[in-house]
Formats: C-alpha cells, structure tokens, sequence
C-alpha cells in the first residue's frame, strides 16, 4: 500500500546567513516535516561563485542511515573540523561553482527524526518522503524553482538516487528540473557487485588464488544464484555473508579498511571520527543548525534494519528508466574501494538494460585528465559515463578531492 504523507512546510521563507563558526560561508539549514511525527534536515550552502546562475547540487550519504555530515566535513563540503574543534576551510568544495543541499535521509538519519511506524521499508518509501522534502524545500528557498537539479552521493546513495530520480522524473513537476544523477561507488546491483568482491580481491592480492578459487568464487557464485531465484533473505544473506567475511575476516573489525584497502581499519566506519562527533555535539552548533535538542550519529542501526529487506534489490532498472527519459548519468569509482569496488559498478553498468547498452559495453576507455595528469579512465555512450577514479578509495572527494572537483564542475556545465 502506498504510504501516506502529510507535507508540513514553514510558511515563511528561509533566508540566508552567516556565521563566523561556520566561517562566513552564506547557508540556510532547515527542517521538512514529512508524516505526522518525522521529518529530514538540511544543510544548504550557496555557490561560492554565482549563486543565482550555478545550478544545484544535492548529495546524499548511503549506509543507510549514515549521516551527511561525514561527507560534508570529510569530503566534499566547506570545511574541516581541526583537532581543537575549529573548522579549516575545503578549496574544493562542491559548491565553488553550484548551490549544494546536503539532507539527512531517510527520516531517522542524522540530526533527522522519525516516528517507529515512519521509517521507510524499501525505495519506493524512500523516493516519496525524498518528493515531500524537495517540494518543502523549494517552498523555503523559491530561489531554486526550476533551477537545473543534480542529484549526487555514494555508496548506499546507489539504491537512493535511482529511485529518486525515476519518482522525479514520474512526478513531471515543473518546479523540479532534474538534469542529472551521478553515484559514486554505489551499491546498485547486489547480484553482480556481489560476485566482485573475490574478483577484486584476489585481483589485488587480498587473498591467495588457492582461497579465491577453491572457496571465495564458488560461495559468491551461490550467493548470486540465490539473489537470481529469490531465495529467502535469511539464506542470502548468510551465503553472501559468508563470501564476503571470507576475505575481511570473521572478526568485528576487518583485516584491512573495507574502504580503502591502502589503509588498516579504525573504528566502526574505519576512520577515526572523533573530531567530528565532538563538533557535531557542541550546544552551540546544534542552535546554529537548528536542531538544539537532538543528538547526532553517525549512522542509524534503526534506520538500517527498517531498509534490511532492501539491501539486495537491484536498482538498475530505475537507472535505466531515468537515462531512457533523458536525463543523464554519471558512475564514478574509486579503485582502492573494496566496499562498492569499481569491478562490480562497471559490472552493473554493462549488463544494465537501456537503449544505448551494446554501444556502452562497447566503448573504449580513455585516460581522464585533469592539469595535464591523468586521474583515471572514462568511457560513455549517449549520456552515460563510467569514470574509473585512480588512487581513490571510496569517498573520492576525500581522496582525491581536485578530482572529484573538476568531475563533477565538468558533469553540471555540459
């Protein structure tokens, strides 16, 4: 049954700020309430260039349930957080040339809250609480009406913007002129990402060939078999478990960082993290965000198990429909990731079915470059491209963050 939702939106409009906490970057935060007891917050700062002329920008984060904040403090936003708590700021920020919104979403996430029986349970719930928050939004900052869109994230974000893409471009509302999607490192196709977790591995001398042929391929192959017949997700999920602990390890914390196999693994998301939970706990960041009374983390476990069922549906299908309509698409992967490695993403991009797919697993690939190096490899077809992104793991603006810069300044200007 199609979920119900009650649309709350402030009626007076939300202007711009400053603050020196922030560093005088111009933003607005706010709040969208979507149900009767739920709601998604945002962060949304103007282009540092033009701000009535540059499109805009949303990212989401994956998990799901992992916060905005961790891409925008870590990644691609305006600042970072020092270890004395005050901010530096980031010169490759995604808004130096577009208008970026970060949102906590699925309700629950981040500085988000959501009522028990508001949580969403699977993407169709996730596009239309994302509808309900973009039209919200768009009635605090008007400014954005009509305003080229481009939606952007990373890892579980590649089961989020496909479906929020295909409901926008359903939805055919004038206010909302979505031009493009660009996931990153996404989690798309479970039944072929899946697979090219011993591919990547014993590709990258993770485990030995005896391991990858003798236990690895053939656990993993089952795990795509069972994701093909749609087995019970208990089963799934402990076959492909199993495929996937056989190379990390059996313990809570993985032989290498699943993220970036360059490094070893601290902590629960892998990177030390403390600098920003202190920040984001601070009374006086939470009333200059608006949100005084609620308590930030990370990722939501409760908003994770709500989306358990989820975790192996592919989303392809939706890609494809918003590619077919005419919207374009960028992928792009880091090739140090383990977690959403680049070996499944281009995967799931060639075995995709949409009008232009021989043309597209038929291009070639050619080198990237940016100020006269190269940063990795792109092919496309029509309007999709799959950018391969060297010595990066899987938060590209982080890794390689003049490349993610030049990447996506490129994608919204075309």
């Amino acid at each position: 049954m199609k979920k119900t939702i009650l649309l709350f939106v402030l009626l007076a409009l939300v202007y711009c700020t400053q603050n020196p906490l922030f560093l005088n970057e111009t933003y607005t935060t706010g709040l969208i309430n979507i149900g009767k007891a739920s709601d998604i917050f945002y962060w949304h700062f103007e282009s540092r260039r033009n701000s009535t002329a540059d499109p805009l920008v949303v990212w989401l984060t994956g998990g799901p349930g992992c916060s905005f904040e961790l891409a925008l403090f870590l990644e691609n936003g305006p600042f970072t957080v020092n270890d004395n708590q005050t901010l530096d700021n980031n010169p490759y920020s995604w808004n130096t040339q577009a208008n970026l919104v970060f949102v906590d979403q699925p309700v629950g996430t981040g500085f988000s809250k959501a009522a028990n029986d508001e949580l969403v349970r699977n993407e169709d719930e996730v596009a239309e609480d994302f509808y309900a928050f973009l039209l919200g939004f768009l009635q605090q900052n008007p400014q954005y009406i009509g305003k080229p869109l481009f939606l952007t994230g990373e890892s579980y974000a590649g089961h989020f913007i496909p479906a929020i893409g295909a409901e926008l471009v359903k939805q055919k509302n004038p206010k909302i002129n979505l031009q493009g999607l660009v996931i990153g490192n996404g989690w798309v196709t479970p039944k072929l990402q899946n697979p090219a977790y011993g591919t990547y591995a014993y590709q990258n001398k993770l485990i030995s060939g005896l391991q990858y042929y003798t236990f690895t391929k053939p656990v993993l192959a089952t795990c795509e078999a069972l994701i093909s017949i749609n087995a019970p997700l208990s089963l799934t999920n402990a076959v492909c478990g199993l495929g996937y602990q056989s190379i990390v390890g059996f313990n809570q914390t993985p032989k290498f960082n699943v993220y970036d196999i360059r490094k070893q693994c601290l902590g629960s998301l892998c990177y030390n993290m403390t600098n920003l939970d202190n920040f984001l706990a601070r009374d006086d960041v939470k009333s200059a965000l608006g949100v005084s009374g609620r308590t930030w983390q990370e990722c939501s476990d409760t908003v994770y198990v709500a989306l358990s069922h989820d975790e192996i549906v592919n989303l392809a299908n939706k890609v494809a429909y918003v590619l077919d309509s005419g919207v374009k698409v960028l992928v792009y992967s880091g090739d140090q990731d383990f977690q959403c490695n680049y070996l499944g993403s281009l995967a799931w991009v060639n075995e995709m079915e949409w009008t232009k797919q021989e043309e597209f697993k038929n291009a070639k690939f050619e080198e990237y470059i940016i100020n006269g190096k190269s940063a990795g490899q792109i092919k496309s077809a029509g309007i999709l491209q799959f950018f391969r992104v060297y010595q990066a793991g899987h938060q590209v603006p982080m890794d390689q963050p003049e490349v993610a810069l030049a990447m996506i300044n490129k994608f919204i200007s075309n």
